[in-house]
């Protein structure tokens, strides 16, 4: 093993970690965790520390108390170096960690109007280095963890000081810094508890089904994720969620259920069938109770004002999208580039800025409205 690496799994080289990671004003950070593919949940399997002398593998899976070192990443004295890192600080708030002072340099790299890549291929472009093979989808619960998925982990953060340094004063050569401490701070407020848990009954499933056909699937699958958790599986491992639609449509095939591909062999059983029948018993109470229509849509009816109201919003968004916010881009794209205008004004940031469900930063702002000013934009109403 490099001799750079240092493999923490017991509490005592925990702690003698902690002490010198603690005294550190920089720590690059990376994580290696599994989200639904091969255990049930969102879970951390292996967090990446480096100091710039020695790189921590802190392995989770064991004893540690890995929040112990949550302090370290919530002090906003010690920078923490990542590189695209949104569904780590997601998985990091999921867990109960909050960091601060977090530097993604896949934002400054946008913030510089370069193409998105992965850390590979960035360090390819800005440092000249190999491109390394990937270890992304390996298991990571695996233990012991090979040589090959070490070595992955710690080059990971190996090479961050390195590609912090050349962006960061290109950053600044620029005059962009203050975009990313802005980006930075708007980063860690934002609410990174959506999307931690899985969708347990999948909304846009109930456009195939009817009412009656969505009251059995939605107690279907919730059903479906009480018993990936016991399992500690997947719930598409577990039970396919096109048996239970079709459950759902057609629920006298519960009494085959023992025959039934598709399922987990361990509860392809009496027992879970018997519980099956009774959910579906229960589905039919809450129909009869309710007094639902054999045909009767799933999707609630959308009133005449509702449909004035839709329309009146999709005319405003058209029009504020093409005589004000394509107009800028086009400007924005002339003096700062494609990537950049791109990422300050997709069709998905469009949209939510008109909608009012985007929150322009103070620096986007003073841009939009440079051009709005340039473009003889009277409508200021967004930004």
């Amino acid at each position: 093993m490099d001799s750079r690496i240092a493999y923490i799994d017991d509490e005592l080289s925990f702690k003698e970690a902690l002490s010198k990671l603690e005294l550190s004003d920089k720590l690059y950070v990376d994580l290696e965790f599994d989200k639904n593919h091969y255990r049930y949940g969102f879970n951390l399997c292996l967090m990446q520390v480096y100091d710039g002398k020695t790189c921590y593998l802190i392995d989770p899976l064991g004893s540690l108390k890995i929040d112990s070192i949550f302090p370290i990443l919530e002090n906003p004295e010690i920078e923490k170096v990542c590189f695209a890192f949104g569904e780590d600080i997601r998985l990091l708030h999921h867990i109960g960690c909050q960091p601060k002072n977090v530097l993604d340099l896949a934002v400054v790299r946008t913030l510089l109007n370069k193409p998105t890549l992965s850390l590979s291929n960035s360090l390819v472009e800005e440092l000249g280095l190999e491109a390394q093979s990937s270890q992304q989808k390996s298991n990571w619960f695996a233990r012991p963890l090979t040589a090959e998925q070490i070595q992955y982990a710690a080059e990971d953060v190996f090479d961050l000081p390195k590609l912090r340094d050349v962006l960061m004063a290109e950053l600044e050569k620029m005059g962009r810094t203050e975009w990313m401490e802005q980006e930075q701070q708007q980063f860690e407020s934002e609410d990174w508890t959506i999307g931690a848990e899985p969708e347990i009954v999948p909304f846009k499933d109930r456009k195939q089904l009817t009412m009656r056909e969505w009251i059995r699937y939605s107690i279907l699958m919730e059903y479906r994720d009480y018993l990936s958790s016991k399992l500690n599986r997947p719930s598409y491992k577990v039970i396919d969620k096109n048996i239970f639609i079709d459950l759902a449509k057609n629920p006298e095939k519960v009494n085959r259920w023992i025959t039934i591909k598709r399922v987990h062999p361990k509860i392809r059983n009496e027992k879970v069938e018997t519980k099956l029948k009774s959910l579906l018993a229960e589905a039919e109470k809450t129909i009869q109770e309710e007094n639902i229509k054999k045909d009767q849509s799933s999707r609630p009816p959308i009133t005449s004002e509702q449909k004035m109201r839709n329309a009146q919003v999709r005319k405003e968004i058209e029009h504020a999208k093409n005589n004000v916010f394509l107009p800028i881009k086009e400007l924005l794209k002339k003096e700062y580039g494609e990537h950049f205008s791109n990422y300050l004004l997709s069709n998905r940031r469009i949209v939510g800025i008109i909608s009012g469900n985007i929150k322009l930063l103070d620096y986007q702002k003073r841009l939009l409205n440079q051009y709005k000013s340039a473009l003889n934009i009277s409508d200021s109403k967004y930004f």
